[in-house]
């Protein structure tokens, strides 16, 4: 047998599930152990540690020394969940074999650590002497590791299962009845917080998937997990309900989900029950909304030193509607079919105007080569050279849902043609008729259901050939673009591809009658197209 104070080479790549032997005995052998890991093969290393993991719910450690254990494999673990986010963290869905395995480590390894906290749960009910002094920081580092899954999850483009509610809800309740919920505790991984405890960990977990993370980028779920470490003490879960003007924020102890915002409170809800009121949260969301309108910089309010006043004013804007707004009502109505294409302008375009994009500019005169092509064979009336490949790339993916004025929801029950992402161009066909919008939401809900929200813009789409109006002799390529007409809810407006605005260009239509359009303002920066306010010129 080695010796446990020694430190061990990680074990080679599991071939079955049979248990791994436990290669330290107390955590001075896990501190050393955990620095000799070569951490050159992510894989490799954690498929160990969450070998180690299993092996360590399986031994026999007083209650302490397991917290002691656990403490220093929850700074490796998050260590690695860093490397491994940038392998999974706001891919498009369906993931890809190297995120999918990347993303199921990151969740295997804090569900690992978890499991060695709650081991220590019984003990603590149990009045265990050792853990008289730690309960509150054992039980803040439950609740800690509950929030960084739904991290992960939101990171992955998950829904949280209800397992991981029903967990963080029991240390919070377990919290309650030890009478150590405001206790302060000490947090090295949270450098930035503002008085830490069970409750404000808690609190931090609930708002952050409130704000709900899938329909969010990777930059404003880490700012967002960034300001609560700040902010969530503000909001505390009362057992009683208190007088309020404003929302209240509910959360069932008993129940599989996070926190909801309501206008008013049930009047006889059960004893599981807390309430919560976020409008001290509210004002400091809002407060720092307004000096940013007035000039002030993200580092002045706190904000950090790695965001522009303009991504923050957006997502404070946001976590305002998320946090202090009941959420407005999904469309209404029967699901039915309804089918959607992705792929940029080209293959809005191509959705659109039922032909592929390839528009030549009837002013400008035949190549030698054409010339000669349409010499050795008769011209076809309308022929579309590029239907069948376009038809190919960018087939009509068929989905359940509804789709409202403003938004649809749907589903999928199988893998996706396409690879959905946040703020992805979208057309959309129910019952021949198209509309245009661009995904809000994206969320695996289980292994083979993923479902999307999009934001569908009110105007009918017109497909445009456009070139840019420049200089005699210029060869600038045409580009594709989708006419959004003027509604009672939005001004007229242009959607082209991405990294066309400047502003006061002027872009002229290819097919007669000509019409130019100079660019005004920038409405909308999607992932792969710019949203454009324009003026029509003579």
């Amino acid at each position: 047998m080695s010796d446990p104070d020694v430190p061990a080479a990680p074990a080679p790549a599991a071939q079955d599930d049979a248990p791994r032997a436990l290669v330290f005995s107390d955590a001075d052998g896990a501190k050393k152990w955990a620095h000799a890991l070569p951490l050159t093969n992510l894989a490799l290393v954690c498929e160990t540690v969450e070998g180690q993991l299993k092996a360590l719910s399986a031994a026999a450690f007083p209650a302490r020394e397991r917290a002691t254990i656990a403490e220093v494999l929850r700074d490796l673990i998050a260590h690695l969940h860093t490397e491994l986010a940038r392998r999974y963290a706001g891919k498009g869905q369906p993931a890809v074999d190297r995120e999918l395995e990347a993303a199921e480590h990151a969740i295997a390894l804090w569900q690992g650590l978890w499991e060695q906290y709650s081991a220590c749960l019984k003990p603590l009910l149990e009045g265990d002497p050792e853990l008289a002094g730690v309960k509150a920081k054992i039980l803040q580092r439950g609740a800690y590791v509950g929030k960084q899954l739904i991290l992960v999850h939101g990171l992955a483009r998950r829904s949280v299962p209800k397992t991981v509610w029903h967990e963080l809800h029991a240390y919070f309740r377990l919290a309650e009845m030890l009478e150590c919920a405001v206790t302060s505790v000490s947090d090295n991984l949270m450098p930035d917080a503002v008085g830490i405890s069970c409750y404000s960990t808690y609190s931090h977990a609930l708002l952050l998937g409130l704000a709900d993370p899938c329909a969010m980028s990777v930059k404003q779920i880490e700012l967002t997990d960034r300001w609560l470490a700040m902010w969530a003490r503000k909001v505390f879960p009362y057992a009683r309900q208190r007088e309020t003007e404003g929302t209240i924020l509910i959360v069932d102890l008993d129940g599989g989900m996070g926190a909801a915002l309501v206008a008013t409170a049930p009047a006889n809800g059960s004893e599981s029950l807390r309430f919560g009121y976020p409008g001290k949260l509210a004002t400091s969301v809002r407060g720092r909304l307004k000096r940013l309108q007035t000039g002030s910089n993200p580092a002045e309010l706190q904000l950090g030193h790695d965001c522009s006043a303009e991504q923050c004013t957006t997502l404070l804007g946001y976590l305002d509607s998320r946090w202090y707004m009941p959420a407005r009502r999904a469309p209404e109505g029967p699901a039915g079919p309804v089918e959607l294409c992705a792929g940029g302008l080209s293959a809005a375009h191509f959705r659109v105007s039922g032909r592929s994009f390839g528009r030549k500019d009837p002013g400008k005169p035949m190549s030698f080569g054409e010339v000669q092509q349409l010499h050795a064979a008769p011209p076809v009336e309308d022929y579309d050279r590029g239907r069948d490949e376009a038809e190919h790339e960018w087939p009509w993916e068929r989905w359940q849902g509804v789709v409202g004025g403003r938004e649809a929801v749907v589903t999928r029950d199988s893998d996706a043609r396409h690879r959905w992402s946040l703020d992805q161009l979208a057309t959309a066909r129910v019952g021949g008729r198209l509309r245009v919008g661009y995904v809000s939401r994206v969320a695996l809900d289980a292994p083979e259901a993923l479902g999307l929200t999009l934001r569908v813009w009110s105007g009918m789409p017109k497909a445009l050939a456009l070139r840019p109006l420049s200089a005699a002799g210029s060869e600038d390529a045409p580009l594709p673009a989708l006419l959004l007409e003027e509604t009672a809810d939005d001004k007229a407006s242009l959607l082209l591809p991405a990294r066309t605005f400047n502003p006061s260009r002027v872009l002229r239509s290819i097919d007669p009658p000509e019409r130019r359009f100079r660019l005004v303002r920038l409405l909308q920066r999607g992932a792969d197209f710019e949203r454009v306010a324009f003026e029509e010129t003579a």
